[in-house]
């Protein structure tokens, strides 16, 4: 029996022995864990790496569970700067460009005629302000023929005393750059220079040079070297930045001038000439933007003197501003009678002293 019952203990009461756990068994279970460990790692550096920086300090990991909401500014915190509107925009770095103010246009209402001297020394501005003006007329070729510059022209030969200087041309330029509208007036035909050639004058039907009633010589409208000579001038007088042209004695001699009856004529009508000429003035002055005027008589727009070329028709097509002595209402009756068009905006009147009441522009006679 008891050799039983220690069977039945050792079956059932006791365990059986099975000693200390052996090195390799701990070894397993330590390479076990570091697989895992590698495992996880290779796994976090996958999926962690837009969570990892590194700067200065070392390696940085920003879980997205680990941060907070970002603070929004407390806008009562914040310091309000007022530009001063005379700082430097550059300091701001403005890079806007300052927006360019267009030239004032210049204009003419009251003309006053000055000396050439006066234009090259500035004191013309001046009288102009005294007599009440606002533009100046200036003789840049006289009857005489005399220039009031330095001309390319080949057929230029007489100068005026004043322009002897050398930088004549650039001082006139000078001038021009300025706020004061300038009239360069020209006597065209009436030339004593030119016209005293003999190759250049207008001539009688005996072959002589023709002379008016105050013994002055005209150059022949009809030839084409004195009609090119006249446009390079005018050229050369808007390029210097003359703000207008008036063209005086332009034509043949008047009635007024002296005895017609022996001028000897071109095969051209009086007419023709002047409209060819004009028209190549016209075109001449048209990339300057300068204004081409003419300096005429109530007879030549009436047609009560055809003598000189100029007609109504072309007086209105390329006359920009008409020059006239006269009473102001009969001045512009005429000029609305013989179909001038727009007549009170282009006539300039010829006074001796200028009227607050006039509702045109005016020029004191010189």
């Amino acid at each position: 029996m008891e050799g039983g019952s220690a069977v039945r203990r050792s079956q059932f009461d006791y365990h059986s022995y099975r000693g200390r756990k052996s090195a390799s068994f701990w070894l397993k279970w330590i390479a076990l864990v570091l697989a895992i460990l590698v495992v996880l790692a290779v796994a976090f550096l996958l999926w962690g790496q837009k969570y990892i920086s590194y700067t200065d300090d070392g390696l940085r990991v920003d879980l997205p569970f680990f941060q907070s909401e970002p603070k929004q500014p407390d806008v009562s915190d914040l310091d309000v700067i007022d530009q001063d509107p005379g700082s430097d925009s550059s300091d701001q770095g403005d890079t806007s460009q300052p927006q360019e103010q267009e030239p004032q246009e210049k204009t003419s209402a009251n003309g006053v005629n000055v000396s050439l001297a006066s234009i090259l020394d500035g004191s013309a501005a001046q009288q102009v302000q005294q007599q009440g003006g606002d533009s100046v007329v200036v003789d840049m070729k006289n009857d005489q023929g005399q220039l009031g510059w330095k001309s390319q022209q080949s057929l230029a030969s007489a100068v005026q005393s004043e322009a002897q200087d050398d930088q004549v041309n650039e001082k006139l330029k000078s001038w021009n750059e300025g706020d004061v509208y300038t009239v360069a007036r020209m006597s065209c035909f009436r030339d004593e220079a030119i016209g005293g050639q003999m190759a250049y004058t207008l001539q009688t039907t005996s072959g002589y040079r023709w002379k008016d009633g105050d013994e002055m010589h005209w150059a022949d409208p009809s030839n084409q070297q004195v009609q090119d000579y006249l446009i390079g001038l005018m050229t050369e007088l808007a390029q210097m930045g003359f703000d207008e042209i008036v063209l005086d004695h332009c034509g043949y001699p008047t009635q007024a001038d002296g005895l017609l009856s022996n001028i000897q004529y071109g095969d051209q009508s009086a007419s023709q000439v002047m409209d060819d000429f004009l028209a190549k003035a016209a075109q001449a002055l048209e990339p300057y933007g300068t204004t081409l005027s003419l300096a005429v008589s109530q007879e030549q727009v009436s047609g009560q003197d055809t003598s000189s070329g100029l007609t109504a028709q072309n007086i209105n097509q390329y006359g920009q501003r008409i020059w006239i002595a006269g009473e102001e209402q009969a001045v512009l009756s005429t000029l609305t009678a013989a179909g001038i068009e727009t007549p009170q905006q282009r006539l300039v009147l010829y006074v001796e002293q200028f009227s607050q009441d006039s509702t045109v522009s005016q020029a004191l006679l010189s």
